[in-house]
């Protein structure tokens, strides 16, 4: 809906109570009321009671009424003669019915004539509604400049934020100048403080100019007006897509938000950064086993792998075993017992067992082929390595030394057989 149809409607709202004072004649009500009921079944018939009362009181009120329900009708020509009528014969009430003139020229696509109409109205009555009205009229024939000059005399007199925002518009949709429009709307909250509706057109220009600062100082201060969460969570999100997860965090706890929050910012960061004090926090928040096995694996391999640290992995991945023997735990448990030499034997078995969820893994094909590399099992581990294809670096790896550790012993027992031929 065109804007200048909401001025319009709300004129019409305006000239629903029909006051009539002392009554003419004694049916005078029953003939308001049957007007008003035909109003929505029949109008032709609705317009005909309120003529019949024009005739029998002279009263204006009726005949402001005849007017609106013609327009209501779409009778436009009609319309634009009945005002001009009213005018005529009531010249000080005329600012109760100009809209419909104007607006039927616009509606008989006639703007030229109603820009007429409305700049000779306007030399007599300055105010809000004609100022909006004549800026419409503009926007529609494409000027877009003129529509500005009347629309910044509208918010003049009104300070008007539904103005502000039909200005902002026309600068940042028709004239392609968002700053100008920034400019505007800074000042009005500076001034007036953040109103809903200007906050949001301010924000909507922020994010076409990627001004991401801007974005999150506006959606703080509708939050701060409003209290509604959902301006609180698009500055986490804003944080969160610049990787800002300290000032994320800090917003989330100084304005006591919902944990939920807290959670997204922590298994973000976990995400991008992979670290152990982050799966630790969400281990915490939910009861997760999966963070406890995301803290385990990351602080090991960011540490400085100590003895002491050993120990204390592998007694944390007995604990997971134990409790929730997933095929992720029992095969990274399995592989550290064997890569340490800690206890290969035991390392192979946890290993299978791990396989039997997930038979196809490469991840855990490698395992067990590392495993029997250790017990120099070394065709067993050739055996499988040679079916796994990755460029995983450690993979790779495993693929050279196992190779190796087959081709010597291959060999050698090669050359031992044609030994004892000689």
């Amino acid at each position: 809906m065109p804007w200048y149809s909401v001025i319009i409607i709300l004129f019409l709202l305006g000239c629903q109570n029909i006051q009539i004072g002392k009554k003419s004649f004694a049916d005078e009500d029953n003939f308001i009321m049957q007007g008003l009921l035909y109003e929505d079944k029949n109008i032709t018939k609705s317009i005909n009671i309120f003529k019949q009362l024009y005739d029998k009181t002279g009263k204006y009120v009726y005949y402001k009424k005849i007017i609106e329900l013609t327009f209501q009708n779409k009778n436009y020509k009609k319309t634009i003669k009945l005002v001009d009528n009213f005018i005529k014969n009531y010249p000080k009430h005329q600012q109760e019915v100009f809209l419909y003139k104007i607006y039927s020229y616009l509606e008989l696509n006639q703007p030229q004539l109603a820009l007429k109409y409305a700049q000779d109205f306007l030399k007599t009555h300055r105010n809000l509604q004609t100022y909006e009205i004549i800026a419409y009229i503009y926007i529609k024939l494409h000027k877009y400049k003129l529509a500005i000059n009347y629309l910044k005399s509208a918010y003049a007199i009104s300070h008007s934020v539904d103005v502000l925002a039909k200005m902002g518009d026309v600068f940042f949709k028709y004239l392609k100048k968002p700053n100008e429009a920034v400019s505007y709307y800074q000042t009005h909250i500076r001034l007036h403080g953040c109103n809903v509706l200007i906050c949001n057109r301010l924000a909507q220009i922020y994010k076409y100019l990627y001004d991401y600062d801007n974005l999150i100082a506006i959606y703080k201060k509708l939050y701060e007006h409003t209290l509604d969460t959902q301006y609180a969570n698009k500055v986490v999100y804003l944080y969160l897509e610049q990787e800002q997860y300290k000032k994320a965090i800090k917003f989330i706890q100084e304005n006591k938000l919902n944990k939920s929050l807290l959670y997204l910012v922590y298994k973000s960061r976990l995400n991008k950064k992979q670290t152990y004090k982050d799966a630790y926090k969400l281990y915490k928040y939910t009861g997760d086993y999966k963070y406890f096995f995301l803290y385990t694996v990351y602080k090991f391999q960011q540490s400085k792998k100590s003895i002491e640290l050993l120990r204390n992995v592998i007694a944390n991945l007995e604990i997971l075993v134990k409790n929730h023997p997933n095929p992720l735990y029992l095969n990274y448990l399995g592989y550290i017992l064997i890569d340490y030499d800690i206890d290969v034997k035991r390392g192979i078995k946890l290993v299978k067992q791990a396989l039997k969820t997930m038979p196809h893994s490469k991840a855990f094909l490698d395992s067990l082929a590392w495993g029997y590399y250790k017990l120099h099992q070394c065709k067993q581990a050739y055996d499988i390595i040679k079916r796994i294809k990755s460029k995983d670096k450690e993979i790779l790896y495993h693929k050279k030394m196992i190779r190796r550790c087959y081709d010597t012993r291959y060999n050698h027992k090669k050359n031992k057989r044609k030994s004892q031929k000689r």
